[in-house]
């Protein structure tokens, strides 16, 4: 999961069994609790990157289907869904937006540079 101006965090997306479980974790992480349940009210939204680098919001493919699609999640705030505008987001829920070069490796060049080692050790330890 990224977020601008923030260290992507490492989900083990099985252990949850639906989106609203989904949401909660992602916000308690980034420090947005009860901000990425209403997007329309809060202005933050959640989109993944599926394998096929299709950008999708979250929410809109059935649970099971997202699970065995999603490649990364990325938290984008008010500023950057008003940048894409409402065109751009009502794109976004209607189909698939194909955009080559904006996967998730390109998402976490972008963000600040930081040693491998450094974002290994935000992450943490992982169980299976």
């Amino acid at each position: 999961v990224y977020k601008s101006g923030a260290f992507g965090r490492l989900l083990d997306i099985t252990k949850f069994s639906n989106y609203h479980e989904l949401r909660s974790e992602v916000g308690r992480l980034f420090g947005l609790e009860g901000q990425l349940e209403d997007p329309a009210r809060s202005g933050w939204q959640l989109v993944f990157v599926d394998r096929e680098d299709d950008i999708l919001l979250v929410g809109d493919d059935p649970w099971q289907e997202f699970v065995n699609s999603v490649s990364c999640i990325k938290i984008l705030t008010p500023q950057e869904v008003q940048q894409m505008g409402k065109q751009g987001i009502d794109l976004l829920s209607s189909a698939p937006a194909r955009r080559l070069g904006n996967s998730c490796d390109n998402y976490a060049g972008r963000q600040e540079s930081r040693s491998l080692s450094t974002v290994i050790a935000s992450v943490g330890s992982v169980e299976f």
